[in-house]
């Protein structure tokens, strides 16, 4: 572990951050949306979709495990994996946040829990493509 800190720079740091907030964002994902099923069908909120939870654990645990082989291409295979898992999430908030614009309960959603996901999807997403034009280590 004393050597996976060691000569590290400030790209790094911010993988490592977006890395971890991934990891905790995509579990909070899982958990939350678990949690609004409807006991009786069991029948998930619109919004989850299994991709974009894959998508945004899957480029945290890329993330770090690059990291710890100081791979040069990661960054930017996690900035990937967020950015399109980002996507994926906006594409299915767009139907609770239609019913809330019309003011008619059609397509069905929670649209908190949409917004507050795509926001944190996005900022970890940003912080990501940051991380991927900066350099990650001071000995290449």
């Amino acid at each position: 572990m004393k050597n996976f800190m060691k000569d590290r720079k400030l790209g790094f740091w911010l993988t490592l951050i977006a890395a971890c907030a991934a990891i905790v964002a995509a579990i909070l994902y899982l958990v939350i949306y678990s949690g609004t099923a409807d006991p009786v069908t069991g029948v998930w909120d619109r919004v989850f979709k299994w991709l974009t939870f894959g998508l945004v654990l899957g480029g945290g645990l890329v993330s770090l495990l690059g990291e710890m082989a100081r791979l040069r291409v990661v960054p930017i295979l996690a900035a990937i994996c967020y950015s399109v898992g980002l996507a994926n999430h906006l594409v299915e908030a767009a139907y609770p946040l239609a019913d809330v614009l019309t003011k008619v309960p059609f397509f069905g959603g929670n649209p908190a829990l949409a917004i507050g996901f795509g926001i944190a999807f996005g900022v970890i997403a940003i912080v990501q493509v940051l991380a991927s034009f900066m350099e990650h280590n001071k000995i290449a």
